[in-house]
């Protein structure tokens, strides 16, 4: 069984990436979400889910265990495969996925290409009681107020271009500080340095 890998990213394409590690490549399809983490040329850890057919080995990949297990959860639903389940990753993060099943979403769900509103409920029917935030290891997800918000599009543009994840968790952590704004950014990107 492969856990994960580490290597150098030879190559990113638009539903996978080649890594090579012991002079071996290999190919990994990861949700689109999750490749736009990953540079060329850089090393990288990449969480694996290894399916094997009759007629091929597929590696999947996730840039952390928490996305790995999410993936895993949709596999046994009806209807959901591989594809669909890395379709679904690549359109919602984790927590908004977590959330979606919490609340019993069925929208959210459903704007997930390929996912119908049937699907959608199976989902939310089967994983109501095996997702939760702490069975993924995520903390509960509360929602972001309006100058935290901002602070997050501040962190994540371009300019600064932090993954929106270590952004929200260095936030997070100053939550109960009440910052103004600025000081918001500016101590977030301490945080996120370190």
């Amino acid at each position: 069984m492969i856990d994960s890998i580490t290597g150098r990213l030879v190559r990113i394409g638009g539903d996978h990436l080649v890594i090579e590690t012991g002079g071996i490549a290999y190919r990994i399809f990861c949700p689109t979400r999750a490749l736009s983490t990953f540079h060329s040329g850089e090393e990288a850890v990449v969480y694996i889910h290894l399916v094997v057919r009759d007629d091929a080995i597929h590696l999947f990949g996730f840039t952390t265990a928490e996305e790995r297990r999410i993936f895993r959860s949709l596999l046994p639903v009806g209807q959901i495969g591989p594809r669909l389940a890395l379709q679904l990753l690549s359109t919602l993060s984790p927590e908004a996925f977590v959330e979606a099943v919490a609340t019993g979403n069925v929208e959210q769900l459903v704007a997930v290409k390929g996912i119908g509103r049937k699907t959608a409920q199976r989902i939310l029917v089967e994983l109501r009681d095996k997702v939760s935030p702490e069975l993924l290891g995520a903390p509960t997800v509360l929602p972001l107020s309006q100058k935290e918000e901002t602070a997050l599009r501040a962190l994540t543009s371009k300019s600064l271009g932090f993954s929106h994840r270590e952004a929200r968790r260095a936030l997070e952590r100053l939550r109960e500080e009440d910052l103004p704004l600025e000081e918001l950014v500016r101590r977030a990107l301490e945080i996120i340095g370190t």
